[in-house]
C-alpha cells in the first residue's frame, strides 16, 4: 500500500467537527430547557462563561495534531508492511477517545461554572438578644425638620442598628393611631429590610400618635420560651396623642425588659406636609380651625418614658441619630443562642457534572488505543457501561414524565382541561407529584379557576419544600388571592415568597397592591359600619316618631269630644241621605259646607300641620342628640390625625 492508497484523514477531522457542532448545540438546548423547566435556574460564575467557549480551542489543537502525526507515521514507514511492524494504527479509535475527553472538559467546566437552582433554609444558631424596633407612621413624621423627612431618617437608623446587631433577633413594630407587627423576631436582616421598605403613613389605617399601645405591642411580641434580654427601640417625633406611654414602658420594665427612645424631630418643629391621593405634595396638613400644624419634639416625655423602661433616650441630629448609647446599653445585656431559619444560598449543581465528567473520562480509559485481541476485555466493559447507561435512561422515561409532557404541550397550546387531565395523572407519584400538582396550579390559573388554584398551590407547596419551585407556587398563590380579592391571604403568601427569595421584585409590587387593597378593605367595612348605625339608628328614631305621633292624634281626638259626635253624626246622616243640621255650640247662620267622603276637612288638615309640625321640632332635637352620642360611642372622631 502507498502513501496515496492509505486511508484518508479527512472522514475523521469531519466526525470530530460534527460532534463538536453536535456537542454545543446540545449545551444551548439543555440550558435553554432547563431554564424552561426551573426559571430560577442561573450560573454562580456567569460573568466567567467565556473559559467554556474556549475549550473549543482544545478541538482545534487535536484536529492539528491528528493531522501531523498522520503525515509523519505515511512519511517516515512503509505503508504496506506498516501494520506488521506497529500496532494497527486506528485514527477513528484516537478521535473518540479525544471526544470522550472533551465531553468530561466541558461537564467540568460547567460544573466550574457553577450552575444554581432555587433556595435552601437552614438552621443557623446566633448568639444575642431579642429586639422589637417600633416604627412611627404617622403623618407628622413626614415633616422634615431634621435634614430629611422624619420616616427616612428613621428607616436608615433602622438600617444602621441591625448592623450593628449582628446576632441579635430582630423584629419591626408599624404605629401611628394603631400599632401592629410588621416583621416579627428573626436573624434574617434581609427579610426585615425588605419589610423596611415599604413602610409608609398609609399603611396602618387610623392615624394619630400611640406609642404606649406600640410598646406593648413590641412586649407581646417577644418569645416567651427565650432566655435572651428583651429591648424596645421606639423610633418616634414624640408627640403621644391617644395614651400614657410612661405607664406602658414602666409595664414593661416591671416584666423585666427595657425600652429606648430615639426623638426624631427638633423642639422647634415642622409644618406637616399633605399629599393628594396621587401622592404629589398639596401644601401643609391643617387642624379643624383651619390652622397649619406644626409638629414638634415631645421631649420631656420621651426622657421620663426611657426612665420608667430603664432605658436609654436620644435625641436626633440634622441626618444623623447617635446609636453609641443604646450599643453600649445592650452589650451589657444578657444573650443566649437562638435558632432561627434564615435565607442562606441557591441550592448549587455541581456534583451532577463532576460525576458525568468522571464518566466520560472512565470510557476514555477503557478505549485502547490500538486493537489487541487480550484486550477485547475492553469493548466489553465499555459496552457494558453503554448498555446499562441506555437501560436507566429508558428506565427514566416512565408515564409520569409523558403525562407532564402531555400537559405542558396543552397548556402551552391553551387547552387547559386537557392539561388539567395530563396533570393530574401526574399528582399520583411519589417525586414528581409536587411537580405536577404545581403545574396544575397553573392551568387553574389559566382557566381563571382561581380557588381552585390556591388549594392546588397550597398542596404543592407542602411536597415542594426546599426546591426552587416552591417560591413560584407561594407567589401564583399569592397572585390568585389578589385577583379573589383575598388582601390578607395575599399579603401571606407574598410575605413567603420573599423570605424564600428576597430579590423578587413581582412579589414585592403584589405585597404593596395587597397591602393597598387590605387598607381600602378596612375602610370601606368602616364607612359600612357606621352607615349601618346610622340607618339602625335613623330607623329607631322613625318608629319613636310613628308612636309620638300616634299618640298625639289621639290626645287631640279626646280634647274635641264635641268634633267626634259631629263627625259621626255627619257620617251617620250621609248613610240616611238626610240633612246635616249644625251641631250645638257652632253658628247656625248658614249651611255648613261638609266634606265629600275621601277629603278631610279643614279643621283636621289645620290639626294635622300642627302636629307635623311638632314632630319635625322632636325628631330635629333627637338627632342632635343621636349625633352627640355617636361622637362619644364606637365611632370615636380623632382629633389629632397626625
Amino acid at each position: 500500500m502507498t502513501p496515496q492508497e492509505h486511508p484518508s484523514l479527512r472522514p475523521v477531522l469531519g466526525l470530530v467537527l460534527f460532534l463538536e457542532a453536535v456537542l454545543w448545540l446540545g449545551l444551548a438546548a439543555s440550558w435553554i430547557a432547563a431554564q424552561a423547566a426551573v426559571p430560577s435556574l442561573t450560573l454562580h460564575r456567569q460573568e466567567q462563561w467565556p473559559v467554556l467557549v474556549a475549550t473549543a480551542l482544545a478541538t482545534l489543537l487535536a484536529l492539528s495534531h491528528f493531522h501531523w502525526r498522520h503525515k509523519t507515521i505515511l512519511r517516515f514507514s512503509d505503508a504496506a508492511r506498516l501494520d506488521s511492524v506497529l500496532p494497527p494504527y486506528g485514527v477513528f479509535r484516537q478521535a473518540w477517545k479525544f471526544l470522550l475527553w472533551r465531553w468530561a472538559l466541558a461537564a467540568l467546566v460547567v460544573g466550574w461554572l457553577d450552575p444554581k437552582m432555587g433556595s435552601r433554609l437552614e438552621e443557623v444558631e446566633s448568639e444575642g438578644i431579642d429586639m422589637m424596633v417600633a416604627l412611627d407612621v404617622s403623618n407628622s413624621m413626614m415633616a422634615e425638620d431634621v435634614g430629611m423627612p422624619r420616616l427616612d431618617l428613621a428607616s436608615r437608623t433602622v438600617e444602621r442598628l441591625m448592623a450593628q446587631t449582628a446576632g441579635d433577633r430582630i423584629g419591626l413594630v408599624v404605629f401611628a393611631g394603631e400599632s401592629y407587627v410588621q416583621c416579627p423576631l428573626t436573624t434574617d436582616v434581609a427579610a426585615v429590610k425588605l419589610f423596611l421598605e415599604s413602610v409608609s403613613p398609609g399603611m396602618v389605617a387610623t392615624q394619630g400618635t400611640a406609642v404606649g399601645s406600640a410598646v406593648r405591642t413590641c412586649w407581646t411580641g417577644f418569645d416567651e420560651h427565650s432566655e435572651a434580654a428583651r429591648t424596645v427601640v421606639v423610633l418616634t417625633d414624640g408627640e403621644n396623642h391617644e395614651d400614657d406611654v410612661v405607664s406602658a414602658a414602666a409595664e414593661v420594665a416591671q416584666e423585666g425588659g427595657n425600652v429606648h427612645f430615639l426623638g426624631l424631630a427638633t423642639l422647634e418643629g415642622a409644618p406637616i406636609p399633605a399629599f393628594d391621593v396621587r401622592g404629589n405634595p398639596s401644601g401643609f396638613r391643617t387642624d379643624r380651625q383651619g390652622n397649619a400644624v406644626v409638629s414638634k419634639l415631645d421631649e420631656a416625655t420621651l426622657i421620663e418614658a426611657a426612665q420608667a423602661g430603664q432605658g436609654t433616650y436620644t435625641r436626633a441630629g440634622t441626618g444623623f441619630v447617635d446609636l453609641n448609647p443604646l450599643i453600649q446599653f445592650k452589650n451589657d445585656l444578657t444573650t443566649a443562642r437562638v435558632a432561627a431559619v434564615s435565607f442562606v444560598d441557591f441550592e448549587h449543581q455541581l456534583m451532577p457534572f463532576l460525576i458525568l465528567a468522571a464518566f466520560f473520562l472512565l470510557l476514555e480509559s477503557l478505549v485502547p488505543s490500538a486493537v489487541f485481541r487480550r484486550k477485547r476485555w475492553a469493548k466489553a466493559g465499555m459496552l457494558v457501561l453503554l448498555g446499562s447507561g441506555m437501560g436507566m435512561t429508558a428506565q427514566a422515561q416512565t408515564d409520569v414524565k409523558e403525562h407532564l409532557v402531555a400537559g405542558s404541550e396543552a397548556f402551552a397550546a391553551g387547552d387547559a382541561d386537557a392539561a388539567l387531565s395530563s396533570f393530574g395523572e401526574a399528582t399520583q407519584d411519589e417525586d414528581m407529584g409536587g411537580v405536577a400538582l404545581y403545574n396544575q396550579g397553573c392551568a387553574h390559573m389559566q382557566a381563571e379557576d382561581w380557588a381552585s388554584a390556591r388549594a392546588t398551590f397550597d398542596k404543592a407547596t407542602e411536597q415542594l419544600q426546599g426546591t426552587g419551585l416552591e417560591e413560584f407556587a407561594h407567589y401564583n398563590a399569592s397572585v390568585s388571592a389578589l385577583v379573589e380579592g383575598d388582601a390578607k391571604e395575599a399579603i401571606e403568601r407574598a410575605k413567603q415568597t420573599l423570605r424564600l427569595n428576597p430579590n423578587n421584585d413581582d412579589a414585592r409590587h403584589n405585597l404593596a397592591l395587597a397591602q393597598r387593597m387590605l387598607l381600602q378593605q378596612q375602610q370601606d367595612q368602616q364607612e359600612q359600619n357606621q352607615d349601618q348605625e346610622q340607618q339602625e339608628q335613623e330607623q329607631g328614631q322613625g318608629d319613636q316618631e310613628q308612636q309620638d305621633g300616634g299618640e298625639g292624634e289621639g290626645d287631640d281626638s279626646r280634647d274635641n269630644p264635641d268634633e267626634q259626635d259631629g263627625n259621626s253624626d255627619n257620617q251617620e246622616g250621609e248613610n240616611q241621605e238626610e240633612p246635616s243640621q249644625p251641631q250645638e255650640g257652632q253658628e247656625g247662620d248658614g249651611p255648613k259646607e261638609e266634606p265629600r267622603e275621601g277629603q278631610i276637612s279643614r279643621a283636621d288638615m289645620e290639626r294635622i300641620l300642627e302636629s307635623l309640625e311638632r314632630q319635625e321640632q322632636e325628631v330635629q332635637a333627637k338627632l342632635r342628640q343621636a349625633k352627640a352620642q355617636q361622637g362619644q360611642g364606637k365611632s370615636r372622631i380623632i382629633e389629632k390625625d397626625w
